[in-house]
């Protein structure tokens, strides 16, 4: 039974990427970046672990979406589990990767640039806090045709989950704010 750990899934999204997304959060990050938006995903002890079968049946059945988006954590500490998920969903749905990995450092994996088989963009490379948005200093990478780069607007855009008073924000925002 593979299992993939997950510090957060979130079944709807709006500002997760382009139209409405399943998004999902690995746990674990070896990485660190300072000033990180997801630091209690760091941790390679939290999460939950979730099989995968049961995860891409999840997806598959969520209707009124176009997409995945995965995030972290460092989705790529998983690459292999992440791969096996992917290869499970629908084939309309596009897939958007977050990683803090370089694409370089991707490239020159063997087992980390397999994933680039699998999405239709991903933004990669360490998420740098003295930037003036948490997309510069990072590497766009567009796949195919499913997603355009028009789509992926480096805006400010949050949502705010309450789920059993415990309150989740999600989406990009000005930190202090």
């Amino acid at each position: 039974m593979a299992t993939l750990n997950i510090h957060y899934l979130l079944e709807k999204s709006s500002v997760n990427g382009p139209g409405k997304r399943f998004v999902l959060w690995t746990q674990g990050c070896p990485l660190r970046c300072k000033g990180c938006f997801n630091p209690k995903t760091h941790s390679m002890d939290g999460g939950t672990f979730y099989e995968i079968s049961n995860l891409a049946d999840t997806i598959n059945k969520t209707n009124g979406i176009r997409g995945i988006t995965i995030s972290g954590g460092e989705p790529l500490i998983q690459v292999e589990e992440i791969i096996a998920l992917l290869k499970q969903i629908r084939s309309d749905l596009d897939v958007l990767l977050f990683s803090g990995y370089t694409l370089a450092e991707i490239e020159q994996d063997p087992t980390k640039n397999q994933i680039l088989k699998y999405i239709d963009a991903g933004l990669f490379g360490r998420y740098m806090e003295t930037q003036p948005h948490p997309f510069m200093n990072k590497k766009l990478v567009i796949r195919g045709e499913r997603i355009k780069t028009e789509e992926l607007h480096p805006y400010l855009k949050t949502e705010l989950i309450i789920n059993d008073n415990i309150v989740t924000t999600t989406g990009l925002f000005k930190k202090g704010t």
